[in-house]
């Protein structure tokens, strides 16, 4: 009969050798019948043979479906079943030698042998599991600050072990599952020989080591029959199973899966071509030990800026305390909000550690690294899903950790800490005012300007949240009244001016102000716009002069008075607040009024001279563009300009070119401390310029900041 085995030997239907009964154990069938009188006739024969073939193909259909994959995998397993394929009216797997309950798991807090593990009261712990794939075993021991380490101790595929399994993935797993087919069958005792010859040179040399059994799904009955050999040969201590709810082919459960980079998912049940995501012993264990507590607290390496001293030191921001302990399929969440360094660079690092390191950067292994990239002075709310011991993912926002995760091995965290400056000091301050024209051909063309000092505003307010580093102010104008008649309607000159404020507070003020359509092409209101940023520029210096007087502070340039505040400052050598520092001998150390001024002209039209040039009309006030600017220029503001492109090609008529070439010299003129261009230059880029630098002392920091730096 096709595929049947020496009966004195084997079970005809499933090949198990040794049975000791009339039935076998595994498949049921009947060894030896009722004892009967006479020789058996050709009937009987037939009948028997009948029977034993019907019981051939259940249960080779019954292994076929339990370890089916795919069409073309069972296409290949249909052409060695015994009696063909399974026919349509045939019933699905019938879970056969399934003996023992469906398993028990370690749970949270009652964890015994992994807690004895943890304790110390033995180096290491083995787990065994007989899959589909192979053999593994996985060792687990403690490492440094309580982290679970797990090594793969000697993973073995079934072919290598034995043989006589056939070469084809798919047949494989059906002799796995008890399938004989038309094959020769796998021999059960080689097979047993070649599970404990792996055992013996798997487990540790030590009298009786600590075993914990994964027992395999039921019904694939050369599994069972592998993890018997192991229970007879090492004694487990504990035999559970990984996920109660695991698949007999040992493919991630609909429910609670993993993903690829260890995160929970109710829906990742497939990988990136579709196929199931196979569960791989390494998960079952390290999904088991998840459940241990934690016996160093997981820290956030970031650096700590000390506004009073400017020194830059590390700091350990604890994320997860030690003692936490996770339920079986729990995470813990922290959230944290860190800051950028003072310039725009690649990617921060954001090490992740198990305790607080020394200051040499010892003492604390890195269980994760992340990257995340901030510009200059950000901030950003970051969280930290805590997985297990050791396990740290960065979660949120995502958007920000598009700087990565790097292996930890690869980052040399004392070198970090010996990069860091020694000393940061901010920046001078910056007083800015900005000439606004509001006149043009259309909405669109004022919109564009009002929007470009929107974004600069908006740009330098998140550089200095606390509002006392940066001043910004603006003067908006418009166009003269040209009184062609005595009934001339008089338009608005100028907007109410600006003083320098926050300037989050300036950025609501221009939400006010408003459009009005061009009068004239040649020249707009700008002279009686900067004759009023010289007027506030003037009241702002001297009213922070007063201020400085008052508070012994020094004068640009000056020295504090005696016993006043400045004073003090001085003496221990710290920052003023304000931006300035003094002593050490660090940095230039200029006076606490240091400030950079600058005026920033945002228009399309220049302003009228004085007195009427050529065709070019004259201001109607007399008002001398010239005079404005020298006044702030011997205030120590810098003149800058943003002007938008001529329109057109180069005008034909005289008077035109005229009125264009007073423009280029004009716009020459008020941009000689630096020009900026609508096409070319973003707000982003125009800040840059604008912002004075911080002055560091030593390399640029690599780590985020625990407190922003203003």
């Amino acid at each position: 009969m096709t595929g049947a085995c020496d009966p004195q030997h084997a079970c005809p239907v499933c090949a198990t050798p040794d049975q000791p009964g009339d039935v076998c154990a595994v498949c049921g069938w009947r060894l030896q019948d009722d004892p009967v009188l006479g020789e058996l006739t050709a009937r009987d024969l037939e009948a028997a043979g009948v029977a034993l073939l019907a019981a051939e193909h259940a249960w080779d259909v019954r292994a076929a479906a339990l370890s089916a994959r795919h069409p073309d995998g069972a296409a290949r397993v249909a052409e060695v079943t015994r009696g063909g394929p399974p026919r349509a009216d045939e019933e699905g797997p019938r879970v056969a030698g399934a003996s023992g309950a469906s398993g028990s798991r370690i749970r949270s807090g009652s964890g015994g042998l992994l807690d004895g593990l943890h304790r110390g009261h033995f180096k290491e712990l083995s787990f065994v599991e007989f899959t589909a794939d192979g053999l593994h075993m996985i060792r687990v021991t403690v490492g440094e600050a309580g982290i679970p380490l797990r090594n793969d101790a000697g993973s073995m595929t079934w072919r290598f072990a034995v043989p006589s399994f056939d070469s084809d993935d798919d047949v494989c797993r059906f002799q796995l599952a008890g399938g004989i087919g038309t094959l020769p069958p796998v021999d059960r005792r080689e097979f047993d020989a070649a599970v404990l010859k792996w055992l013996r040179a798997c487990l540790p040399a030590v009298p009786d080591p600590p075993v914990v059994l994964l027992r395999p799904p039921p019904g694939w009955e050369l599994l069972e029959r592998a993890a018997v050999a192991a229970r007879d040969a090492c004694a487990p201590r504990v035999e559970l199973r990984a996920d109660g709810t695991e698949p007999a082919d040992g493919t991630e459960p609909a429910d609670g899966t993993e993903s690829a980079d260890g995160t929970e998912s109710a829906d990742s049940t497939e990988s990136a071509d579709g196929a199931p995501r196979r569960r791989t012993t390494a998960d079952a264990v390290r999904r088991l030990v998840r459940t241990l507590p934690l016996l160093a607290d997981h820290t956030l390496l970031l650096a700590r800026y000390d506004r009073d001293t400017g020194a830059v030191r590390p700091h350990s921001h604890v994320l997860f305390p030690a003692g936490l302990r996770l339920r079986s399929g729990e995470t813990e969440t922290a959230e944290v909000t860190v800051h950028g360094g003072v310039s725009d660079r690649d990617a921060l690092y954001l090490p992740v550690l198990a305790g607080v390191p020394g200051l040499d950067g010892a003492g604390a292994p890195a269980v994760s690294v992340h990257r995340v990239e901030l510009g200059a002075l950000e901030q950003a709310r970051l969280t930290f899903a805590l997985r297990g011991p050791g396990e740290v993912d960065l979660v949120a926002p995502a958007a920000r950790a598009s700087g990565g995760h790097t292996d930890p091995a690869a980052v040399d965290v004392p070198g970090l800490l010996s990069s860091l400056p020694r000393r940061i000091a901010p920046p001078p301050r910056l007083e800015l005012f900005f000439t606004v024209e509001l006149s043009g051909a259309d909405r669109s063309e004022t919109e564009e300007r009002l929007t470009f000092v929107r974004d600069v505003v908006g740009l330098l307010a998140r550089r200095d949240r606390a509002g006392t580093a940066i001043r910004a102010g603006a003067v908006g104008h418009y166009d003269h009244t040209v009184y062609e008649s005595a009934w001339a309607e008089e338009g608005i000159l100028l907007q109410p001016p600006v003083s320098p404020r926050p300037p989050a507070e300036l950025a609501a003020v221009l939400d006010g102000w408003s459009h009005a359509r061009r009068r004239q092409d040649a020249v707009s209101s700008l002279e009686d716009a900067l004759r009023e940023v010289a007027r506030l520029a003037s009241e702002s210096r001297r009213a922070a002069e007063g201020r400085y007087a008052s508070e012994g502070r020094p004068a640009a340039g000056g020295r504090p008075a005696a016993g006043g505040q400045g004073a003090a400052f001085a003496a221990k050598g710290a920052f003023d607040g304000r931006g300035a520092f003094e002593a050490r001998g660090a940095f230039d150390g200029r006076g606490a009024s240091d400030v950079h001024r600058v005026v920033l002209v945002v228009a399309r039209r220049p302003p009228a001279p004085a007195r009427q040039h050529g065709v070019v009309p004259a201001c109607p006030h007399g008002v001398d563009w010239r005079t404005a600017r020298g006044r702030l220029r011997s205030d120590g503001f810098r003149v800058m300009t943003r002007v938008d492109p001529p329109a057109g090609p180069p005008p034909a008529d005289l008077a035109a070119r005229d009125a264009r070439r007073y423009a280029d010299e004009v716009w020459q003129d008020l941009g000689g401390d630096g020009v900026f261009r609508p096409d070319a230059d973003s707000a982003a880029a125009v800040v840059r310029s604008l912002a004075p630098p911080w002055r560091v002392d030593g390399p640029d920091c690599r780590l985020a900041f625990a407190v922003p730096l203003v």
